[in-house]
């Protein structure tokens, strides 16, 4: 290839002067796009030779010349054992070493290479003066490019399938043991220097002693560590491993991740380490909840994971969620950095664990009462001036159906919410709790299907003017977000997934209603709509949503907000939006025709409307002028 040749007679002549001659990056950036599986390998290899030969002498700006290596090595049959070819041999532990950030970038580049095969991940792992120079660079370089790529090489490293099909599935605690699987695991869980060094680096006892780092960076160490241990959340972390090593720096019990968890941060006087702390439990349950097993022999309050045992164990869950139940027992500088943070955890916990939080007794009363307590004191000023509690909001998304029927408790926080005035975040959040369990969530059980229908009807009895605000707010295109959100709730409502409840009492005190007095309570004389399709074409919605869907798309000749193209875009998204409503209409009625026969009026009116297109009838160009007049 002739660039090749190029580059290399560049390259004589920057090494034969290093101080005069610069970089040619022009030509170098030629090789880009060039190189790739049909490459001759006796060129790609000569001139990787040659940059390894010319990179410690150069005396400018290495960063091209490590771009030019990426470029050459990034074809899939360039291989570790390639890598290993080079001469002179690659000093992986120096490259790490050296304070380099462009040297750093390419030594990891080459090593990411053993990653692809389990036996050359064995190779690393049988050469632990790199393994630990891998680790320092990780924790402790101050360029954050440098310790992201040094992470991304460690967990691959440590991810190796055994037989180089990709990373081994580390969520299933319950069946992967890496130090029966890997050499890598082994060197880095067993090995007393390399193990210890984790701990030495990232402890705040030493810090600022000679050749540790100091405070704040030890911080930044710290964080890093947090956001591995999610990543390899498994038996070998929450387990004492080489015990004189973590003795010695307070542990007792659960190996790395009480270190980590429990005793390295200093969460008492770093607020910003504690958000950290409580991002990462957070992330902890979250990653292993698939490891639920609700089982008929088994408690819907007991029902766990490795990781929440860990929490509750050491009174992390509690600690965490008190900022959000308790807030008078903190400081107002605690709870302005860590409100949101326990309400997110608090919101993570309710989704990965409904049926634990059903029956948390005390716990479920206490978040329910401080929610409502929250949302009581919005006034409809606050709603209309989008002045909202966006945290308290997401907690109540998030929590499951049966903790929000109105006679578990005097009210339900749910009435809370209102559609007048509109609230873009409001009216997401009753979507999300109208729309019911989508696949792959943890509750999406016929129960939690027939709880977010019986939610629907019963907030609907509370506000039967609900659907009448609903449409007003989706024709306000002035407030964009309103009308989106307002729009994306008739969505929610029409492609609902709802169950019917039970017609008897069944063994499970979260039902306290059955489908007779759901009715009943709802004040309607008929059996409720089945379906939230069919809900749409009952009343009170029949009267507001059809019609609406139905009209053509407005044209606003009198809309003056934030500029032509402002007015414009929203005008258009929000017919758009509309429009794909109407075809997810389409699609729930013809489900219904196909079951019933019936309804077949409504498809032909629905069909009508949705062949005029986005706006309706209305040509482009007077739709586009009508918004544009001002």
């Amino acid at each position: 290839m002739d660039i090749i040749k190029q580059i290399s007679a560049h390259l004589v002549e920057v090494a034969d002067k290093p101080a005069v001659k610069s970089l040619d990056e022009r030509l170098l950036e030629k090789l880009d796009g060039q190189v790739s599986d049909a490459t001759a390998e006796e060129d790609r290899d000569a001139l990787i030779h040659q940059l390894a030969e010319l990179l410690p002498n150069l005396q400018q700006d290495p960063t091209p010349l490590t771009i030019l290596i990426e470029i050459l090595i990034r074809p899939a049959s360039y291989t570790f054992s390639r890598v290993l070819d080079i001469q002179p041999a690659v000093d992986f532990s120096s490259g790490l070493k050296v304070p380099s950030p462009p040297i750093n970038m390419v030594t990891l580049l080459l090593l990411e290479k053993a990653k692809l095969r389990t036996s050359d991940t064995d190779i690393v792992a049988g050469k632990p003066e790199v393994v630990a120079s891998l680790i320092q660079l990780w924790l402790s370089t101050p360029d954050t490019a440098v310790s992201q790529k040094a992470h991304d090489v460690f967990l691959g490293l440590l991810s190796a399938g055994e037989e180089g099909h990709g990373p081994v599935n580390l969520e299933d605690a319950s069946h992967y043991k890496p130090h029966h699987r890997s050499l890598m695991w082994r060197r880095v869980f067993g090995d007393k220097d390399i193990y210890e060094s984790i701990f030495r680096i990232c402890s705040l006892r030493n810090a600022g002693q000679d050749g540790q780092l100091n405070k704040r960076d030890k911080t930044v160490a710290q964080a890093r560590l947090l956001d591995l241990l999610v990543k390899i959340n498994c038996e070998l972390i929450r387990s004492m491993q080489i015990e004189e090593v973590e003795r010695r720096y307070g542990v007792v019990q659960n190996g790395l991740l009480e270190f980590a968890a429990v005793r390295m941060v200093d969460y008492e006087d770093d607020v910003l380490m504690h958000m950290t702390l409580v991002d990462f439990f957070a992330e902890l349950i979250k990653s292993n909840h698939s490891l639920i097993q609700a089982s008929k022999t088994l408690e819907a309050s007991s029902i766990t994971t490795p990781s929440l045992d860990f929490l509750l164990h050491w009174g992390l869950h509690s600690r965490t969620m008190s900022y959000y139940i308790e807030p008078s027992a903190h400081s107002s500088l605690d709870l302005t950095y860590l409100y949101s943070r326990s309400a997110n955890y608090l919101a993570t916990y309710c989704s990965s664990y409904p049926e634990r939080f059903n029956r948390g007794g005390r716990e479920c009363a206490d978040v329910l009462r401080h929610v409502m307590e929250v949302l009581k004191g919005v006034s409809p000023g606050q709603w209309a001036q989008n002045m909202i509690p966006k945290h308290d909001l997401h907690v109540l998304a998030s929590l499951p159906g049966h903790s929000l029927i109105p006679n578990r408790i005097d009210r339900t926080p749910l009435f809370l919410l209102p559609t007048k005035p509109p609230n873009a975040a409001a009216l997401q959040t009753l979507a999300t709790i109208f729309r019911g369990p989508q696949g792959g969530k943890i509750d999406s059980t016929s129960s939690s299907r027939s709880v977010a229908r019986a939610l629907y009807f019963f907030y609907l009895d509370e506000n039967p003017r609900m659907w009448h605000d609903i449409i007003k707010a989706a024709e306000t295109v002035a407030l964009k977000d309103e009308a989106l959100a307002a729009i994306a709730l008739i969505g929610a409502v029409i492609n609902a997934s709802w169950d019917l409840l039970p017609t008897n009492r069944v063994n499970d005190s979260l039902l306290l209603v059955t489908e007779s007095e759901l009715a009943e309570k709802c004040h309607s004389s008929q059996p409720l709509p089945p379906s939230g399709v069919l809900a749409m074409l009952a009343p009170p919605a029949l009267g507001a949503v059809l019609p609406y869907l139905l009209r053509p798309a407005q044209t606003f000749s009198n809309l003056v907000a934030g500029g032509k193209g402002d007015v414009e875009s929203a005008a258009y998204r929000v017919a758009a939006a509309k429009f794909e409503v109407l075809l997810s209409l389409k699609e729930r009625l013809r489900e219904v025709v196909q079951e019933t026969g019936q309804l077949g009026e409504v498809v032909t009116a629905v069909n009508k409307r949705l062949a005029l297109g986005v706006l309706g009838g209305q040509s482009d160009v007077g739709g586009r002028v009508g918004t544009l007049e001002l």
